[in-house]
This record gives structure tokens, sequence and C-alpha cells, in this order.
């Protein structure tokens, strides 16, 4: 039986009503399908292979990675399971050597059919891949397919809504196709942007889907926060499907008709699996009527009239928002920034750390104008800035986001501004969370009438904390906090910390103490380390750090974190004469930053300190992340301790306290407050 295309998809649907196909689609009920969706880790093909050979043993690697995936889920008796979009990983590759994609990329999805569908046949699995694909007539489109329990394809989608720089290479589908199954119910499938578009979805839902099988690289919103999530989760909810989402890198879900999101994947090539009823969890209504299906409903009360200009090509508001760049000008940008871009950005920064400051100004100058209005652009502006003459620099005491606002007044309005705080409201409102011993006071505070007291008292609690989320958050954060240790404070085990968490889950970087850190967090905390008979109390000022590539405890086998001191990685009081030890008694400005690093395999993150404005600590070539979208996303404000039970050795007091006052989280150097 040959696979059907998308121009007979809708009388193929017909047909199979008509000959009673449907009596399985439509009135079967009670029926449970194990649905999977994969969160593939990132796997693509560099672009700069030529050589036919080298390209296909490339994608043979991939598809081993692939093939496992599959066999986990085939092993968990899923039903079927969704793979990411671009699956083979050629997307990148395909956009430079456009020529040479003609020749390979049939070739490469027969291959992937094959390989792929042969594994999830050996369960009796569906499967769901998707890649770059020429047709027969030349034209290049991106593409999905369906392939049946015998692994043999029984659908393929054309994406229909492609980004408007995609469009330079590729065409457009030109339908929406719905295919019917005798288990799974009607499926359909969009991929990544499609679903940006609210329209595809309503589609699908209005020719019967059951289920929207959704393989992407994204959300299906543009906006901050978790915009993207939610945004799949109302496109569930608003026409009643399921939608089985699988992302690569992270954000695979599962989301029922009711807009719930019933399973999600955890980890690399993690799979989000969830036993459904293909047709049910539709029930819903008002209080005047509900329905066991509100699609019986909600599909009435539409007022098609009414929306004819969903379909107008030109509708007015393009008047009001012309676009600056060609489909074939932003094509060329995008395939140039995910490749070649990407070097040359490295290599301008690679002349800033070198010293040659005129060539690297001249250089993100061109970047800027080679890669108008893409990621590219907008960081080699901000390099240009930290090039300009006379700019000052945190490193030296320079004047930051606090300079311009004395006594930070207002500087909670500052763009780069993610968070302030100086308590003078007499309580933590602004606060996500809060636990433990907080006590707002007004006897010791740094500046105004107010500020926060954390206590420690033995046997009663181990301190306090509260915890401030800034989602998505940013690439490079500086956290500024004013701090002042009791008069007779000896020991505290964790303090002040900037967190990145996964953008689905607020606190996958919380609780991962001696794991290593699998790239769905990272963290720095700024904090003294007191040691028994090397350093006074509170301790030698330090960064407590987990990140991809931290070192283990050799000892005990476990991955406690990484310090950083002034001396250097894990030097501690071993360099005396470079150890920053806090006053006791007095306020001091603390503040520290994390840097990401800028691609995958590149180890140029950073992480600072500064006490008062001067910089007492910078470390550079660190790889905090494999996950270009985990952005720093979280300040916790924490005093933490507890009693080690050593007799011979009083590591803390019966009671001991820390004031904090002024907090600032920031996109960059903040700076001490300016009286």
């Amino acid at each position: 039986m040959k696979p059907l295309r998308n121009a007979q998809l809708s009388r193929a649907m017909l047909i199979g009503l008509a000959l009673g196909f449907a009596c399985n689609v439509v009135g079967a009920t009670n029926t449970t399908a194990r649905v999977a969706a994969a969160q593939a880790a990132r796997r693509v093909i560099d672009f700069r292979l030529t050589n036919s050979a080298e390209i296909f043993a490339a994608l043979e690697k991939n598809f081993d990675a692939l093939e496992a995936i599959v066999h986990k889920a085939g092993a968990q008796k899923c039903d079927v399971l969704v793979l990411p979009e671009d699956t083979p990983g050629l997307l990148n590759w395909v956009g430079v050597n456009e020529s040479l994609a003609k020749v390979v990329l049939p070739k490469a999805v027969t291959r992937m059919i094959e390989r792929l569908g042969a594994a999830a046949a050996q369960y009796r699995m569906y499967l769901v891949v998707c890649s770059d694909h020429i047709e027969s007539n030349g034209s290049m489109y991106n593409t999905a397919f369906l392939l049946g329990r015998n692994g043999r394809e029984i659908g393929r989608y054309h994406k229909v809504c492609p980004t408007w720089g995609e469009c330079g290479a590729r065409q457009r589908g030109k339908s929406l196709p719905v295919f019917p199954t005798p288990d799974l119910g009607a499926v359909g499938m969009l991929i990544c942007y499609d679903l940006v578009i609210p329209e595809t979805a309503r589609a699908l839902a209005l020719q019967g889907a059951d289920i929207i099988f959704f393989p992407t690289m994204g959300g299906a919103a543009i906006g901050e926060d978790d915009i993207g999530v939610q945004a799949l989760r109302v496109r569930a909810a608003e026409n009643f499907t399921w939608l089985i989402v699988a992302h690569r890198g992270s954000g695979a879900m599962i989301i029922s008709p009711q807009g719930k999101i019933v399973a999600t994947a955890e980890g690399s090539d993690g799979l989000a699996i969830a036993d459904i009823d293909p047709r049910g969890n539709r029930e819903g209504g008002d209080a005047l009527n509900r329905q066991r299906d509100m699609r019986a409903r909600l599909f009435r009360e539409r007022n098609p009239e009414a929306f004819r200009i969903l379909t107008d090509p030109q509708p007015p508001v393009l008047a009001k928002a012309p676009i600056s760049l060609t489909q074939a000008e932003m094509g060329r940008i995008m395939a140039r920034v995910l490749t070649v871009g990407e070097e040359e950005f490295k290599e301008a920064n690679r002349l800033v750390a070198n010293g040659k400051v005129g060539e690297a100004a001249t250089e993100f100058e061109r970047l800027r104008r080679e890669y108008a209005d893409s990621w590219i652009d907008r960081r080699s502006q901000e390099r240009l800035a930290k090039l300009e003459p006379n700019t000052a620099k945190p490193d030296n005491r320079a004047a930051g986001i606090a300079a311009k606002y004395p006594g930070d007044a207002g500087i909670e309005s500052d763009p780069d501004v993610l968070f302030a705080d100086n308590f003078e409201s007499g309580a933590m409102k602004k606060w996500d969370n809060q636990r433990g011993g907080i006590v707002m006071t007004e006897t010791r505070p740094n500046s105004g009438r107010w500020c926060v007291e954390m206590r420690m008292d033995r046997g009663k609690n181990h301190g306090g904390d509260a915890i401030k989320w800034f989602m998505p958050g940013a690439d490079r954060v500086y956290a500024r906090v004013y701090v002042k240790f009791s008069p007779d404070y000896q020991y505290n085990h964790h303090f002040v910390t900037l967190l990145a968490n996964h953008r689905t889950n607020r606190w996958s970087a919380f609780g991962k103490a001696g794991l290593k850190p699998n790239g769905t967090y990272y963290s720095t905390g700024m904090e003294p380390w007191f040691a028994w008979g090397r350093n006074p109390p509170p301790g030698e000022v330090n960064l407590y750090t987990y990140y991809l590539d931290m070192e283990p405890d050799r000892k005990m086998n476990k991955y406690w974190g990484n310090a950083f001191f002034p001396s250097g990685p894990g030097k501690g009081a071993a360099a005396s004469d470079t150890r920053v030890i806090p006053p006791l008694d007095q306020w001091q400005c603390w503040e520290f930053m994390i840097q990401a690093n800028t691609a995958l395999d590149e180890a140029d993150g950073k992480q600072a300190m500064w006490v008062d404005g001067k910089l007492v600590g910078e470390f550079t070539g660190i790889r905090w992340r494999s996950d270009m979208d985990l952005k720093v996303n979280c300040f916790w404000l924490q005093h933490y301790g507890y009693d080690p039970g050593d007799p011979t050795k009083q590591y803390w007091k019966d009671s001991q306290s820390v004031w904090f006052d002024d907090v600032v989280v920031a996109r960059q150097y903040i700076g001490p407050m300016r009286k």
C-alpha cells in the first residue's frame, strides 16, 4: 500500500468513514493507548562536511542513538513514539549546503524511515519522525512522517506555516491532513512554528483530530517567561485535543484536552510517557450546560461567516507592520547564523581576548550588518558597547547601575534590573517563597527603615531563606546584596545563590547536592567558607558552584559544589594573602555574577564576585550548560546551617544571625549603592 499524500487525505478519511472504518475511529470508547514523546539530545551534522561518506557515517551515528530511544519506548510497551523536529540533525547542514542537500536528503530520509521504522515495528509501535525532505517535484518541505505499527509510512505532513526565514529555501505545505487509525483515533501532525499560528490546531480539530503529534524545537508563542509552554496548554484546551510534544533538548510533554500537563520528560534522551484515552478527557461546560465532549458545543458555537478575514492573504494589519527583510534574505541569515555565523562571532571574541580590540570592534560592526536582527547582531552590539573608549568596567571599581540611582531610588525601573527589594514595605511581599527564621526588623538597616534578619537557633531551625524567580531569565546575571553578620557569628553551610532552572521546572536546580549537573540546571553561591582553626569566622569569601564539567569529591565519589576562592578554584586558605574575610557586625556590599557559555561545546562561561565594589575573584573557561535555552532565572537569599555534631568543635553559636538589605538582581554590573 502506497503512503497517502496530503491531497489524498481528506478523501481517504471520508472513504474510511463510509466503509465503517470509523467504527473504530469515532465510536470506540474506553480504549487506552500508551503514548511517548522524546526529549532527544541535540545531535547535529557538522555543516562543514561535504563528503557523502562522512555525512552518512555521521547520520548513522545519530540513528544509532535515536534507535536506542525507540527501543527504550518499546521496552516501556508504548503504542506510539514521537521524535522531535529535525530528527536526523540535518537542519543546520542543509542551510549552507542546499545544492548537495538535493542529493543527500532523499537518501537520508529513506534511511531514517527504514532504520527507525524497523526498530519501532519490533514493538508494533507507531512512530513519528520529522526532517527536511525533497519531494519528487524538487521542492523542499519540513516534513513529518507517521509510520504504522508495521514500520511503513501511513502518511506525511508538510509544515504549513514555516517561519519567514524558512520560506527562503522551503515551500509551504498546502493542507492540514488528519490520518484515521484503528486505535489512536484520528491523528494530526504539526511542526514547531505551526502551533504559533492558532488556526493550524483548530483546522485539525475541526476535522475531528483526537491527537496532535507535535515534533518541535520551540514553544507555541513568542514572548518571555513560560508563555511558550502555557500556549501549548491553551492550544490543547481550546480545541479539546491531546497534544503530544516531542522537543529537542528539553520540554517534551503530554498535554490533555483540558490543558493539563500529564507527563514530562527528564534528562537527555528522556521520554514523557502517559496512558491516555485518545477520545476521552473532553468534559467541559459552564453553569448552564456541561458536555461529556465539549466539542459538541464549542464547534457549533463558532460563527464562520465572521471569520473571513482569517483567509485574507493581505489583511489590513500588514500595511501597519512592514517587514524589512525578504524571505530569501532572512533565509540566508538564518542558515548562516546557525553555522558560520556562530563561528565568526566566537572568532571576534577571541580577538578581544588576545587584546586586538580595534580589530574586534571592526569585526563586530561587520557581524551586525551581516546578521541583522539576529542574536549575533544583538550580542555584537553589547560587545561594542564594552569596547567603546572610556567605558568603565566593573573589574575596576566601575560605576554600575546603582550609580545612576542615589539611594537606589527608582532602580527597580531600570531596563536591566530583573528584581529589586529594599524591604521598605516591612514585609517579604516581593518574594515567591520564604521559610524558616525570617524577621523583619527596624533596628539594623543598611538604608531606609527596614531590613530582614535571618537567624539560626540551635535545635530549632536551620536558618531562613527566600526565593525569587525571574523567568525565563538571562544568559548573564548579577546579584547584589548588603550583608551583615552578628558580632558572635561563627559558621554557616550555604548562603546567597544564583540558579539556572529548566524553563518547565522552576525547581530543577534545587536538591541536587552530591549529583553531577546533567544540563538541566547550574548554580553558584557567594558564601563564607569557615575552616576550623584555619580562618576566622565567618570564613573566607568564595563561590560555591555546580556546573557541567565540575570535579567530583574523590573520597566520597560525589559531586559537591566546587569552590572558587580569590586565590583560584579550590585553593582556599592555601594562599592566605588573597583571602577575603568579611568583618562581623558591619554592613558590606556583596555582588556576584554568572555569564553562561555561548555554545554547546564552548567553555567560555564566566563568574565573578565583588566586595564593596572591588573585584575579588574572576573565573573564566566554564561550561555551564548544554542547553542554550537554560538561563539564570532564580535568586536564593539564604542563611542555612546545621550542627555537624562534632563535640570538640562548636561550629555555630546557640543563636547567630545575618541581616540582608538592598537586594538588586540585574543583567549588568550593579555596584554599591550611591549614598
